[in-house]
């Protein structure tokens, strides 16, 4: 048996704890979304969309005057010109959104990504091309902060 003196076990002991707490990976915690930036009125100012079999998404919304307004209690309206179209509650976690009742119909996910850079708000969804359809397109939406 190997018998260690007390300044020994004491230094073995310490550099245990160091590495099994440095080893430890603590994922970080999913938050609810708290930027006051984010809590707007957004106009529609464009959209992309790249569909896996090479067709062209309908896009009528260009011609539309589209508002995307949300509220810090995590509620939102959805209007076309000035015509409220759904109204209902979203959850904003990290990068991901969920709107309640959803806003885009043909979406197949639960969950958009969205991302909020500067003035612009860009909502990403995986959509069916129609809703006949079994292709699928990504719909890249930006929307701008109203002034």
């Amino acid at each position: 048996m190997i018998r260690f003196k007390k300044p020994i076990y004491l230094l073995l002991s310490a550099m245990a704890c160091f590495f099994t707490a440095s080893c430890q990976y603590n994922e970080p915690a999913i938050t609810h979304i708290t930027n006051p930036d984010f809590f707007t009125t957004w106009v529609f100012t464009e959209e992309e969309a790249v569909c896996s079999q090479g067709s062209t998404f309908p896009s009528g919304s260009q011609e539309e005057h589209i508002e995307l307004k949300t509220l810090i209690n995590s509620s939102y309206e959805y209007t076309v010109n000035g015509e409220l179209q759904q109204k209902g509650t979203f959850i904003a976690l990290s990068e991901k959104i969920t709107f309640s009742p959803p806003i885009f119909p043909n979406s197949i996910d639960i969950n958009s990504t969205y991302v909020l850079t500067g003035p612009n708000l860009v909502i990403t969804t995986t959509e069916l091309l129609n809703s006949g359809s079994t292709e699928t397109c990504t719909v890249k939406r930006k929307y701008s902060r109203k002034r």
